[in-house]
């Protein structure tokens, strides 16, 4: 008779415990893939960098460290020795400025330790400095083919003035393995300009190679205002600076006494660290800029900048964001920006604090306001057209964004930001108003091309007089608690599950939905693409199907299985008692000599077995052949197998 395997429900249990142990993985990989979605739409957290604020800070020389610079562990040799440089170029620049100038006329400091380039002091003096002053002075030098070579770092002292106007000339910056110019104004005047299609043009500039400096690593040239004015008109920089926003090209920066201040307009900065930098500036202008293939990016309006207005500016190719407003920045204006290709976002604006509370340096909690982007494209960028963070009186109007990831998100903790009259197209969500908005106006704008065209998350908007055209999962989506939204005269068309969605909506949330116009909206009829957007709209499907149904068809699957084993006949099942029978060599008798058998059919089921006989009976006497598989002989000596 078959005899049940007693491994059989242990191995059941174990592979149920495997299975269940798999639910739990999956809904952890659920979990994480869900954490990613949140942190790819909500970016990264924003912490107070904040610090303490050293004289040289004060000053305006170098400035607290910040999401703006490559402040991050060096990863490598080259990156370690770019911050070096940054640092000995600040000690060289607050050694110049804090100690009192030797002489009321230009000077020269010779090179600090483990420096080869020494710095030339321009001192104030009733006319301007001019490039024939300079070579003059030593530092600079006219070249065989009539540019000009600024071989000695200078710095335009408190007072100075330095007008460098050459148009159609070339102003070369020594920069190589040896060391590198820096044309830095401190809180005095710098203007550079060329004439209307005969641009002045600044380069760093490698005499060793003849050739203009493309390696970072040593350092590079740059051009920076500290506390100063410098205004660029019909200049071409390429080239220039490394590692730093101050060092990054050419730079604005300032103290909380002294801003920096000037313009540029009609210039192209191209293949610098930065395109355009500025720092703890008021009432910049930019003008006519085109900035391009820069490695991070083409504008950066950093800590303290306030007051800047840029119209018709071109920020692209470049390998970060086009356009970047960061914490503590405010009042910016941009007007007709361009902001196309670009490998980040193409506008991003952080209005966050810069501390959420009391902090070493006494960094502000208060929230970064007035901020307009109008007129303005923003195309082929890698993650978002337009993205705003806790940006205070945010106004985003007349814009044409598309080709990026997303079209216009606005996030975080603000009152009644403004996005109306923008044209979007995107790969995915098309408008995006989240976390923690309030009061959002979201009013006539035209969607074409998106998955989802708009929607609110966890925040409230009054969504109107929008027109979407070709969504193809939902027109508009509200998901968690929107109360206090509303939803009313929109033109829905497109594809998918619905053209508007509310199957998300908190439970306690009221939202107020009339008027809107879902005649050109067709709901998706194709099976397979209705389920693939549903489970997309609800990953923890995913999770329940791993909790639930894998257990039961795991439980299914050992019940087949011990049905199967049931199921299976020994072999030796049709052997029946008996005296040994001739030709079975699988019977043996008492005493183990195989006794052959003719082969017999299966018995039919019949009744119980009869019980075995009494020990000491006839027929407990009788040779019975049993079957076995193993044969143990025993000897006076003991069992031998």
């Amino acid at each position: 008779m078959a005899q049940p395997d007693p491994a059989g429900p242990r191995t059941g249990r174990k592979w149920l415990v495997r299975l269940a142990a798999l639910a739990v993985v999956g809904g952890i990989a659920v979990a994480a893939v869900q954490t990613g979605m949140v942190e790819r739409v909500l970016g990264p957290d924003l912490s107070d960098t904040g610090s303490m604020l050293d004289d040289a800070e004060e000053a305006g020389v170098v400035e607290a460290p910040t999401d703006a610079e490559d402040t991050s562990a060096p990863t490598t040799e080259a990156q370690h020795h770019q911050a070096t440089l940054v640092e000995a170029e600040d000690d060289r620049l607050f050694a110049i400025v804090s100690d009192r100038p030797p002489s009321d006329v230009p000077y020269e400091v010779p090179a600090a330790a483990g420096q080869t380039m020494s710095t030339m002091v321009l001192t104030p003096r009733p006319q301007p400095y001019d490039m024939p002053s300079l070579e003059r002075l030593g530092a600079a030098a006219r070249l065989p083919d009539g540019s000009w070579l600024l071989n000695r770092s200078v710095v335009v002292g408190r007072g100075a003035e330095l007008r460098v106007q050459e148009p159609g000339a070339t102003l070369r910056l020594a920069s190589g393995p040896d060391g590198f110019a820096a044309l830095v104004a401190f809180k005095g005047t710098l203007t550079l300009s060329g004439g209307p299609d005969a641009p002045l043009t600044v380069t760093s500039w490698d005499p060793a190679a003849n050739a203009a400096d493309t390696e970072r690593n040593d350092g590079r040239a740059y051009l920076r205002a500290v506390g100063a004015r410098m205004d660029l008109t019909e200049v071409n920089a390429a080239d220039l600076g490394f590692w730093s926003g101050r060092t990054g090209g050419v730079a604005w920066t300032g103290s909380a006494g002294a801003p920096a201040t000037g313009s540029a307009n009609h210039v192209r900065v191209e293949r610098g660290h930065y395109g355009i930098f500025t720092s703890r500036v008021n009432d910049v202008v930019l003008n006519d800029a085109t900035l391009r293939d820069n490695e991070l990016d083409g504008l950066l309006l950093h800590r303290e900048t306030a007051g800047v207005v840029a119209t018709d500016v071109t920020s692209t190719g470049n390998g970060r964001d086009g356009v970047t407003a960061t914490r503590g920045a405010e009042r910016i204006t941009l007007t007709e920006v361009t902001a196309a290709d670009n490998k980040g976002n193409g506008f991003r604006i952080d209005g966050s604090p810069l501390a959420a509370e009391a902090t070493a340096g006494g960094a502000s909690t208060a929230q970064g306001a007035g901020y307009t982007i109008e007129r303005s494209t923003a195309t082929g960028n890698a993650e978002v057209g337009i993205l705003a963070v806790e940006a205070g009186g945010l106004n985003v109007r007349d814009n044409t964004v598309s080709g990026n990831r997303d079209g216009i998100v606005v996030r975080g903790v603000t009152e009644r930001p403004a996005i109306t009259g923008n044209t979007v197209d995107a790969a995915e969500f098309g408008i995006a108003v989240r976390g923690g908005i309030r009061n959002a106006q979201v009013t006539a704008n035209r969607v074409g091309s998106a998955v989802i065209a708009v929607q609110v998350t966890d925040a409230s908007a009054a969504v109107e007089q929008n027109e979407v055209r070709a969504a193809s999962r939902y027109a508009v989506s509200l998901v968690g608690d929107v109360t206090g939204s509303s939803v009313t005269t929109n033109k829905l068309g497109g594809r998918g599950l619905a053209a508007l969605d509310i199957n998300r909506v908190g439970i306690t949330a009221t939202v107020g939905i009339t008027a809107n116009d879902e005649s050109r909206w067709t709901v998706d009829r194709d099976e397979l693409r209705y389920w693939r957007d549903y489970a997309a709209d609800h990953p923890l499907l995913l999770l329940w199907l791993l909790i639930l149904v894998l257990p039961i068809a795991a439980r299914v699957w050992h019940k087949r299985r011990r049905r199967l084993r049931d199921d299976h006949v020994h072999p030796y099942v049709n052997v029946p008692p008996g005296p040994p029978v001739p030709g079975n060599s699988n019977v043996i008798t008492s005493v183990g000599r195989p006794a052959p058998v003719a082969p017999r059919p299966m018995p039919r089921p019949g009744p119980r077995p009869p019980v075995p006989p009494r020990p000491g009976s006839e027929e407990a006497s009788a040779t019975v052949a049993l079957p076995v598989t193993r044969v143990t002989v025993v000897s006076g000596k003991g069992a031998r197998k």
